[in-house]
């Protein structure tokens, strides 16, 4: 029988960065792609230990046996793993090598040829640049597996994803208005802004407190925070601070998000194809100081791009207390540095990169991570500073000043006026399109 706390284990699912790295290369590679998913997926994975499990209702023989299982089944800890080794086994059996960076993401290059297919769970993403190649490598799937028929990507994990010959469109509006009728705000009165300019968790923190569903909604913006809106990010990751000891004032805060997800449901995250892609990455990176009157922990803020579009957003409380605008923007470009890294790898194996470049508006941080010479402020961040300069010149990475207008990543550090907040969207890729 299985034992709790012993019978675990992880199965991995592509994470939604690398699902966007991967889009933003159909776009730009002008991939053709195509989704199935399997069917029964968990029933597909062997054993490597032995297994029992009592009789079936309605097959009990009343001998109180019990059986003795030859293969994983719905409800066993082990099936989404052992399902996961089937499928990575049959991958390496045709010819694909899976990523070392995102265990999810197996490619196979021959003759100038690509294929790329992901795998969430039992639903799979499959691109390639020659169509008749891509669909043999389907029909091996079919044959191996019981799968769905395969059909143009339109929507995948609940993102509807529309191509055009010189963009590609990203949404969840059925998401949204699924998620406002679950929560009664289906009739409410739209509002311009996530949350009021320059508000923190402090100033929801002195309410009553809150009895109702209030992790379930954060839990449900943050899902769509982090897949397809980043405009709502820092409101969510700032409210969702509250989650121990909610508070009237943050649920109506939470209230505001719907409100305002009601009034741009129709916005999209739309990736431009270029005319002659670049294959650059770019990094936004900020931080807001001390912003938080409560403990005084800074916020980091980055945005990663590539070709242009928008693959990874972040919005973190730092640790520690930064004494200076300066120690803040630094604890946060070594953050975004390490994603940076690991996206780097992921973008090599699939892909290429010509040139790297950050984005900070500080220029003192732009100083100290640039010059050797250690400042006697700085010197507790020796560890954070030797490792980006490290960084820096070891993977060819320039560092560039960003007038504070134009940082995108002060989308995730603070909350806007209206008017900051939809220029900077626009240069996030998110707008209203039809």
């Amino acid at each position: 029988m299985q034992k709790e706390g012993v019978d675990y284990c992880f199965s991995p699912v592509i994470s939604m960065p690398s699902l966007r790295l991967v889009l933003v290369l159909i776009l730009q590679e002008n991939l053709h792609s195509y989704v199935m998913d399997v069917k029964t997926a968990f029933l597909n994975g062997g054993l490597d230990e032995v297994v029992y499990m009592s009789q079936p209702q309605g097959y009990d023989d009343g001998t109180r046996k019990v059986c003795k299982l030859n293969k994983s089944l719905y409800g066993l800890k082990q099936a989404p793993r052992q399902w996961f080794h089937k499928f990575q086994q049959f991958m390496n059996k045709v010819k694909f090598k899976q990523s070392t960076s995102d265990p999810c993401i197996f490619i196979r290059k021959e003759k100038g040829r690509k294929i790329i297919i992901c795998l969430y769970v039992d639903d799979l993403l499959i691109a390639g640049s020659d169509p008749d190649e891509v669909k043999t490598v389907i029909n091996l799937l079919q044959n191996e597996f019981e799968m769905s028929k395969s059909a143009p990507a339109t929507e995948f994990l609940g993102i509807r994803l529309v191509f055009t010959p010189t963009e590609l469109k990203l949404d969840q509006e059925e998401y949204i208005d699924k998620m406002l009728k679950r929560f009664n705000m289906s009739d409410c009165k739209p509002c311009s802004t996530p949350l009021e300019p320059k508000c923190t968790s402090a100033d929801f923190a002195n309410s009553d407190l809150f009895e109702g569903p209030f992790r379930e909604l954060i839990g449900s913006l943050l899902h769509l925070a982090v897949t397809t809106r980043p405009d709502i990010l820092f409101s969510v990751n700032c409210l969702s601070q509250l989650q121990e000891k909610p508070t009237v004032a943050a649920w109506t805060g939470l209230k505001r998000i719907l409100r305002y997800l009601k009034g741009t449901k129709n916005f999209k995250l739309v990736y431009k194809k270029l005319h002659n892609p670049n294959f650059n990455i770019d990094l936004y990176a900020d931080a807001d100081w001390a912003s938080d009157t409560i403990d005084r922990k800074s916020v980091s803020g980055y945005v990663l791009m590539f070709c242009n579009c928008p693959i990874l957003w972040c919005c973190k409380k730092q640790n520690c207390i930064s004494l200076s605008s300066t120690e803040a923007e630094i604890i946060a470009l070594s953050k975004s540095l390490q994603d940076l890294l690991y996206y780097k790898s992921v973008i090599n194996e699939i892909s290429r990169i010509n040139n790297i470049y950050i984005y900070e508006d500080n220029q003192s941080a732009i100083k100290s991570v640039t010059n050797e010479n250690v400042c006697g402020r700085l010197k507790h961040l020796d560890v954070k500073l030797k490792f980006i300069r490290e960084t820096l010149i070891n993977h060819c990475i320039s560092v560039k000043y960003v007038c504070t207008e134009n940082q995108i990543a002060d989308l995730f550090t603070k909350s806007l006026s209206k008017c900051k907040l939809y220029k900077l969207l626009c240069f996030c890729s998110v707008c209203m399109r039809d």
